[in-house]
């Protein structure tokens, strides 16, 4: 699975998660990460004024903000994805997927 919004994607491939973060440059941020490392998951829906996060506490993951970002992107550390309204649907079904693989 892959989902990209706000100058963020996130893919889930069954085992491993990867968030990518745009930043300044030619390259972007990557950071990625296994189930057995992931501690907790809390999605925090999007509204009409903030974006919505799927944030995942990972054991031994640095918590350090992104600082060098595009204008308009959002400051969070790697272990946040962020997204809009339109996102909703798809990140719901990104963290039933991933809740799933973790219990399974």
């Amino acid at each position: 699975m892959h989902i990209h919004a706000r100058r963020r994607s996130i893919s889930f491939s069954g085992r491993t998660i990867t968030i990518k973060a745009a930043v300044r440059g030619l390259n972007d941020k990557k950071h990625t990460f296994g189930l057995e490392k992931v501690t907790a998951i809390k999605n925090i829906p999007p509204t009409a004024f903030k974006p919505g996060r799927l944030v995942f506490e990972v054991t031994g993951a640095s918590k350090a903000i992104v600082e060098d970002v595009p204008m308009y992107a959002d400051k969070v550390d790697m272990n946040t994805f962020t997204y809009g309204g339109m996102n909703s649907k798809h990140v719901k079904e990104l963290e039933a997927a991933i809740r799933k693989a973790m219990s399974g």
